[in-house]
């Protein structure tokens, strides 16, 4: 069913659907179609207020867009929240329902949200929700001014790759310098958000958010224990081979160790830069897609159609992300493109998350699209190392064949560096929300930072850099925006690292795999989704040892001297 009259912002038009709802006499014979009548108003509500999110993010000075969206977090999305409530209440009291395969852990899922759900929390996300906005407003402000110009983040973070050390220090430090002149600020909004949050873990009945957010994402299959077995394999199988990376670099540099501003910087040459404008991306990344399978090529070509914001501007959000609209049938990607080798993996990386959206678009259900996001992860991840074999010009895309093997390389070594800082946000979020003084300070974070900095990351060298050492939590925005989303990347890696494996072996097996995982979209237990792709749930120091080991072979075969 469409909803073609719905105003997001004005709920008076979406009330009286849902009271049809809630009206409707609801029996195990017509539960189906009544499901997929709510699955269809929901799916209208999310697309409409996506695209009130994507204007906010594509500009965040533009007052209009802002005002829209203060009104959609303000007054909209709590009702939607009530909504929602009763409907699955609703639903839930319908004790002859016999769920299908695909519909047995919607109902899992259904029960938890309604068991956790307060009406007096729903103000408390509302806070929430615009301090997250005004963390991106912040840092999207963010500038230094480099030779006379403006820059934006993304664009100084370019002078991080030059071959010149002192431009990468000049360059580190000036972005450093702009953080710290917001410490204050960054600081002050943490501390406001910390006991909103743990507030509402109490009025849901936990005892810590950690407790409450467990719930609220739905691990069903894997425990915070299992996080910190996780953090012990990469502690004892990655942490040493990232130092010795760290170590190589420093030699080839011909310093004694690696300083922070060293740690982008590709010792085998100048930056690759492989485009000089977006089109350009564009039509490269569409190239290697219809490389790794013509299906996957179609769909991102759907997406050049209006669905893309990809260059670097000011007042655009940082980072990137993929959103997906129901009702359109489409993803949209965002991001900050600069013209590095990043931009490309990071184009890919968003792309196999509007893949999975477009795979399982199959599934009738709103809640069904996608996948726990330990899997949606595995979808961006792991179509970043299936597109590998195309980086050559040769294969479709943008380097000759030299470049492409560094492109290569440096994708593996960046994995293998990414997972001890995954370590140390996620370690760092359990300390916070779990073990924590009530009453912590900035000064507490910042040592917290620092001691778990020190654990997983010694191969960089911070002597006489304390202060940016210990902020460092301040420029992660999952930390503020997005609280314990974190360790499903790393949990992701392993996995797309197995597709990756599959792959070496055969390629067109490996794709398929992994196009039948996206199909199922969210109706499968987490490690049934990993079978499905032909990889394992699993995160022990045996797996993850076994994966490193791959990694520094195949990082031997790649930079073997010719």
């Amino acid at each position: 069913m469409s909803y073609p009259h719905i105003d997001i912002l004005d709920w008076n038009t979406i009330q009286p659907l849902v009271d049809h709802l809630l009206a409707a006499e609801l029996t195990a014979a017509n539960a189906n179609a009544w499901l997929q009548e709510w699955s269809d108003l929901t799916a209208a509500i999310h697309e409409a207020a996506g695209q009130i999110y994507r204007a906010v993010s594509e500009n965040t000075a533009d007052a209009e867009a802002e005002a829209r969206f203060n009104r959609l977090a303000e007054e909209i999305m709590p009702k939607s929240s009530t909504a929602g409530q009763a409907l699955k209440q609703k639903f839930l009291a319908l004790t002859d329902f016999v769920p299908s395969a695909d519909t047995e852990i919607l109902l899992k899922r259904f029960r938890t949200e309604a068991s956790i759900f307060r009406d007096e929390n729903i103000p408390l996300e509302t806070e929430l929700t615009k301090l997250s906005n005004e963390y991106d407003k912040t840092v999207g402000a963010m500038t230094i001014e480099w030779d006379g110009q403006v820059e934006t983040l993304p664009q100084a973070g370019l002078h991080l790759r030059s071959q010149e050390s002192g431009e990468r220090e000049r360059a580190w430090r000036l972005l450093m310098d702009r953080f710290l002149a917001d410490r204050a600020r960054l600081n002050e909004l943490y501390l406001t958000m910390l006991p909103k949050r743990r507030q509402m873990a109490r009025n849901a009945g936990f005892p810590t958010f950690r407790d409450y957010m467990w719930q609220a994402l739905g691990r069903f299959d894997y425990t915070p224990q299992d996080c910190f077995t996780f953090h012990d394999a990469i502690e004892h199988e990655v942490v040493p081979l990232a130092t010795a990376i760290y170590a190589r670099t420093a030699a080839q540099l011909g310093q004694s160790a690696v300083r922070p501003w060293d740690t982008e910087v590709d010792t085998a040459g100048e930056p690759l830069r492989p485009f000089t404008n977006a089109a350009e991306l564009e039509n490269g990344v569409q190239r290697m897609f219809n490389q790794v399978d013509p299906a996957l090529g179609k769909h991102f070509a759907a997406l050049r159609d209006g669905f893309l914001d990809l260059p670097s501007r000011l007042n655009k959000a940082p980072g990137g992300y993929c959103a997906s609209f129901p009702v359109s049938g489409r993803a949209y990607i965002f991001m900050n493109a600069v013209g590095t080798h990043d931009d490309i993996q990071t184009l890919l990386h968003e792309g196999g998350h509007a893949f999975h959206f477009m795979e399982s678009a199959r599934q009738p259900l709103y809640w069904n699209l996608n996948g726990p996001m330990e899997f949606c992860e595995v979808a961006s991840m792991g179509m970043e190392l299936l597109a590998v074999p195309y980086l050559s010009q040769n294969q479709g895309g943008f380097y000759s064949e030299a470049d492409a093997q560094r492109a290569y390389a440096q994708k593996l070594r960046d994995i293998v560096t990414f997972l001890p800082y995954m370590a140390v946000v996620d370690r760092f979020q359990h300390w916070v929300y779990a073990e924590a003084p009530e009453h912590v300070t900035a000064a507490d974070l910042d040592a917290k930072w620092s001691e778990l900095w020190d654990r997983f990351m010694p191969g960089v060298d911070y002597s006489g850099l304390q202060a940016q050492k210990e902020t460092g939590w301040h420029r992660k925005g999952h930390i503020f925006t997005v609280p314990f989303y974190y360790v499903e990347y790393g949990l992701a890696e392993v996995g797309a690292l197995q597709v990756w494996r599959n792959a070496l072996h055969n390629q067109a097996q490996a794709v398929a795999d992994y196009r039948a995982a996206l199909a199922l979209g969210d109706t499968r237990p987490l490690p049934a989704l990993f079978q499905a792709a032909n990889i394992r749930f699993a995160f022990d120091r045996r797996t993850v040892g076994e994966l490193m080991h791959l990694v520094s072979h195949k990082l031997e075969e790649l930079t073997a001297p010719n």
